[in-house]
């Protein structure tokens, strides 16, 4: 094929260029193809001109043009000293690159030629462009810095793949608003907005590893204060909250700092406790930029002021005295150490000064939600003084033998803050937290308690423990400086003020120990943090209600009644923070309804996340699922496992607070700390962590402040711990800035448990949604025996049957005949239930025979709709959930839902609060028989069952006695409150069911990892929690199997005998069945 000249080449690439632009969506090749005539390769050979070009870019399939017009320079004149100065701007912008960058290189070249009158500065300009030449080629760079400028000049948004230093790489759309160069590091950075937060964020262009311009404009916003963000930045790094840095030049340098403006901020004045020394002061957003310029000056500045910069570099002076060996012999100062790593020399073990800093830094951070940040950060400050023994660091070293290093902490604060009544209270907080902070929280204690007895008064008396000698830590740290604030951010409770200050301390607490969890899990992984960023509240808002325009114009009257209830609950968004109730009935929508409340609140109000409570976990996969398609699955946690109480956790020796020479087993320990926008916990889950006094569960605390807390099935709140359970929501909500909804069809009389607390109802008039909904007829059939019970299932093609025991459920589930039986339990782990429910809602679709025996797995939130239901007599409130899962969609005029009392071998005792709710509920079955579900049923169902508790029934275990006694101290029992409040006694394991190869997988994984609760997450859907005796009875059978020290697995060999396809896992014949398990 004969070559073309010049000028065909540049008028065909000049074509396909101004086709595209007639195309402002762009053309695949196949369509400029067939636009130019062109042949595909000959085309290709264009586009990949006009991209280098700048002209054009791919966005998937397609090219499309930029907006693009050459910038012609008109014509001017420049005198020799003018033309100079571009030289020296040249100059400058050479040095700056350490690495090639052709569009540079073009434009100083073009630059270089065009001052044709004066050569001498031409001919420099060149030579600037042809020493970038030379500067080596960095992987992609060339095509990221091309990328980014056209997409600040196009104002065309970017998808980048971002790699920031010790953290994995992830990818986000980022709108540049300003290009800035930085002398610090031979870099340039581009600040903008970026999806991933839904915030401004500043990203070094040698760390995008992928750059690709997209369709989407966008606009800087009005408020983008350009250039003038940066006057807070020593560099790069800028914010709102300034931080004043005081610098002592020695005379040496004096004169050369005075030559020279640094910052526009900077003041310089004589300082008068040294004459011929100069104070240089600034304010800047933060140091780190600013650290290699003080670095510069060496010995002849001293940092005066912020002390984190101070130590910073007394740490480095330490270890550059130790490297080069000045110090002489004898007179080395000692290097204290907060942990180690087994088999690494002592250069990569963690300063001790290190880890308390950067743990204050996160404990700050922690606390600003929760109105506490000057405290949380005293209380990481001083958590680890006692490490500052000798006999700790011997301990570092391989010594045997083992150390109290949290007792001296929490004395120190007794001793340093006790001017006043409010400072020693304080610092009584303050001591319970580093105290308890790797064995939790303590009693107060007693003045009879021994030192064994482990009790805060105990530990505070050096007559009853004797420390180690930690007043080292003088030599690094500074303590006489804190101060604390002159009074707490809240108003106590007026009838329980004791329960504030003990929820205030545990926040407290909560801050300190996921700072010292965290900050140690970045040192062990050396660097990366434990914790990746996600989206704001606000741009999940977003999704979420561009997801539910696809219900704007709903088919039928039960959906058009939903849509109704949704848009009702959205327009009470911008109501003011407090407590809201949603009574809707079963099948009325209120979980997308809840949530659309609960997102849009939170971004009227400031709020940081969602937190959905739920009582079993079979609502939990179901609810979880449905957020996670609006939502991403990123962006939303299920934490419902039984890992947390793991007992071979709760056996450790001491826990570790007696810290070995490896700290993999306090990492072990950790468990979720909800740090991200969607929770999905349970009942168990959320209100034993309130009250719980162990680090791993409490972590989690400091980030219910700020949040909406959504009770889904209010009515399965636990009775026996009403009193102290709504108290701790009443905490978050008037002092941590929280707002709670309580939905439920079967509303309890919550408002009796909180007087003077106003409830909001978010639908208010929820009798017409139930006169909308009604649509099953309840009967009553009085005892019924097994062999009856079977035989009229048997009859119904279609048809469930809810029972209140596994046992009970397994009975029945053998006497069922034909096809199409199935049992579900919590016997069988949560991936296996799921796959169960797709089939039943297939058959359920397609007319199939469906005949379903269940625990409560089936009662609550589960999207199922049969025409026939069988309820075993139990409370009212589980009776009409049931009824939820009977002619949901209205496919039938009425639905019967029958309800009996089991004549049955396999239940050998009821437990007491079903029989009580039982009873209750015969009643109300018998004077509302029309009507039971009616919400004047539901109202004297829950009227008489409250009334016949005596007075303490709703605080059994007396919980809130332990947080007020009335002896003006804060005299608290944190661990007795813990070891009493269990809504499922803590005597369960959570086996993991080596379920399906992606089970088998994730336990290989986790069998050999550093850090194997990393896969805790993962597993929580192939678990199943029985209880002690029932996971002895297996162990001995030889099936269980140790994964790690972490987790307690059945056997792949153990599967064949001890997990059924049908009912999954097989318990001994002996144990287990009359459990109701509400996990």
């Amino acid at each position: 094929m004969p070559k073309i000249d010049q000028a065909t080449y540049e008028d065909r690439k000049m074509r396909v260029f101004l086709t595209l632009r007639r195309y402002p969506n762009g053309l695949t090749e196949a369509d400029l193809e067939q636009d130019t005539g062109l042949n595909r390769r000959t085309l290709n050979n264009y586009l990949r001109a006009l991209e280098t070009e700048g002209k054009i870019y791919k966005d998937g399939l397609t090219w499309a043009a930029l907006p693009f017009d050459e910038l012609r320079l008109r014509q001017f004149e420049l005198s020799p000293e003018e033309a100079m100065t571009l030289y020296l701007a040249t100059r400058l912008l050479a040095k700056q690159h350490d690495k090639r960058n052709e569009p540079a290189e073009t434009a100083l070249m073009k630059l270089a030629a065009a001052l044709k009158t004066n050569k001498i500065a031409g001919d420099e300009i060149h030579q600037a462009a042809q020493e970038l030449a030379q500067r080596p080629q960095q992987g992609e760079y060339d095509l990221v810095f091309r990328a980014v400028m056209q997409a600040y000049i196009y104002r065309r948004m970017l998808r980048i793949t971002y790699e920031p230093l010790n953290r994995k790489a992830f990818e986000t759309d980022f709108s540049p608003y300003l290009i800035e160069p930085s002398a610090i590091g031979f870099t340039t950075y581009a600040i903008g907005h970026s999806s991933i937060v839904n915030a401004t964020r500043t990203y070094k262009l040698e760390r995008i590893k992928a750059a690709a311009l997209t369709r989407q404009e966008y606009v800087i916003p009005r408020e983008f204060r350009g250039l003038d963000v940066l006057k807070s930045a020593w560099s790069v790094i800028y914010g709102e909250n300034l931080l004043t840095v005081v610098l002592r030049f020695s005379p040496n340098v004096r004169k050369r700092v005075e030559e020279t403006r640094w910052h526009f901020s900077e003041a310089k004045r004589d300082d008068p406790a040294k004459p011929g020394y100069l104070l240089w002061q600034a304010q800047v957003a933060d140091t780190t930029d600013m650290l290699p310029w003080v670095r510069g000056w060496g010995a002849d500045c001293e940092v005066v002021e912020p002390r984190e910069l101070r130590n910073a570099l007394t740490r480095e002076a330490r270890e550059l005295a130790e490297m080069y060996k000045v110090m002489e012999a004898g007179k080395n100062q000692i290097q204290y150490y907060a942990h180690s790593k087994k088999g690494k020399d002592k250069s990569e073990w963690q300063p001790l000064i290190a880890h308390l800093t950067n743990s204050a830094n996160l404990a700050e951070k922690f606390g600003a939600d929760a109105g506490i940040s000057e405290l949380a950060r005293t209380a990481a400050l001083i958590h680890d003084l006692g490490k500052y023994s000798k006999a700790f660091q011997a301990r570092l070293d391989g010594s045997p033998r083992k150390v109290d290093h949290a007792t001296a902490g929490a004395r120190e604060a007794t001793s340093l803050f006790n001017q006043n009544q409010n400072q020693r209270w304080l610092a009584t907080m303050l001591a319970y937290c580093v105290a308890g902070h790797h064995t939790g929280l303590p009693d107060f204690g007693s003045a009879i308690d021994v030192e064994t007895d482990a009790t805060l008064s105990t530990r505070l008396d050096p007559n009853k423990k004797t420390l180690e000698d930690f007043s080292a830590y003088k030599t690094e740290l500074d303590l006489a400086t804190l101060t604390l604030p002159p009074n707490l951010k809240i108003r106590p409770d007026k009838e329980r003020p004791g329960f504030s200050l003990a929820f205030f301390t545990r926040m407290l607490y909560s801050t300190l120990v996921d700072a010292d969890f965290q900050e140690t899990e970045t040192y062990m992984n050396d660097g990366e943090k434990p914790r990746g960023e996600y989206p704001s509240i606000e741009e999940l808002c977003q999704k979420f209600n561009t997801h539910l325009r696809k219900f704007d114009n709903p088919e039928g009257d039960i959906n058009r009644k939903r849509t109704e209830t949704l848009k009702t609950c959205i327009a009470k968004a911008d109501s003011e923070q407090g407590f809201f109730t949603l009574t809707v009935p079963t099948g009325g929508g209120k979980t997308l309804a809840s949530m659309a409340f609960a997102l849009n609140h939170a971004v009227k109000h400031g709020l940081k996340r969602i937190i959905y409570v739920i009582p079993f976990t079979t609502i939990i996969e179901q609810n979880a699922g449905v957020f996670k398609e609006c939502l991403g699955e990123q962006n939303v946690l299920e934490h419902h496992s039984n890992f947390d109480w793991n007992p071979m956790r709760e056996a450790s020796p001491e826990s570790a607070d007696n810290e070995t020479n490896d700290v993999l087993s306090k990492l072990k320990l950790a468990s979720e700390n909800w740090d991200i926008p969607i929770v999905v916990t349970t009942n168990v889950q959320f209100f034993e962590s309130l009250f719980a006094n162990k680090s791993s569960r409490c972590r989690k605390l400091h980030n219910l402040a700020k949040s909406v807390i959504i009770f889904d099935e209010a009515q399965m709140l636990p009775r026996e711990y009403l009193d102290p359970c709504m108290l701790a929501v009443k905490e978050l909500v008037q002092n941590y800035g929280a707002s709670t909804v309580f939905c439920t069809a079967t509303q309890p009389a919550l408002d009796k448990r909180l007087p003077g607390v106003k409830f909001i109802d978010l639908v208010p008039d929820s009798q017409a949604l139930f006169d909308f909904y009604k649509r099953v007829q309840i009967k009553n059939l009085g005892k019924v025996p097994d062999a009856e019970l079977i035989e009229k299932m048997n009859a119904h093609p279609q048809v469930l049957c809810i029972v209140n025991t596994r046992r009970h459920a397994k009975g029945l589930f053998d006497g069922l005949t034909g096809e199409g039986s199935f049992h579900l339990s919590t016997l069988m782990c949560p991936a296996h239930r799921k796959e169960k429910l797709l089939e039943i809602r297939k058959r359920l679709k397609t007319a199939q025979a469906c005949r379903v025996i269940s625990t409560q797995v089936m009662e609550a939130g589960i999207d199922v709709d049969f025409p026939v239901g069988f309820r075993a007599l139990a409370g009212l409130d589980s009776i009409v959930q049931a009824a939820g899962r009977v002619n949901r969609n209205k496919n039938n005029p009425m639905g019967d839902v029958f309800v009996f009392a089991p004549e049955t071998p396999f239940i050998k005792k009821t437990p007491a609060f079903i029989k009580q709710g039982a009873s209750v509920a015969e009643s109300i079955l018998r004077d509302y028989a029309d009507n039971p579900d009616s919400i004047q049923a539901i109202n004297a169902y829950f009227s008489m069952l409250y009334n016949l508790q005596d007075s303490g029934a709703f605080d059994a275990k007396k919980i809130l006695s332990f947080f007020d006694k009335q002896t003006g101290e804060l005299d608290f029992d944190f661990k007795t409150a813990a070891e009493n409040f269990r809504l499922i006694e803590n005597n369960q394991v959570a086996v993991v069911i080596p379920y399906k190869d992606e089970a088998r997988e994730i336990l290989e994984q986790a069998r050999y990892h550093p850090y194997p609760f990393k896969f805790a997450r993962q597993l929580q859907t192939y678990t199943v929690n029985i209880y002690q005796n029932e996971f002895e009875k297996l162990q001995s059978k030889g099936v269980i199997e140790t994964c790690n020290e972490t987790y307690q697995v059945l056997t792949v060999a153990g599967m064949k005998e001890f997990y059924n396809e049908n009912t999954g896992l097989v318990l001994p014949a002996d144990v287990g069945g009359e459990a109701v398990f509400f996990d």
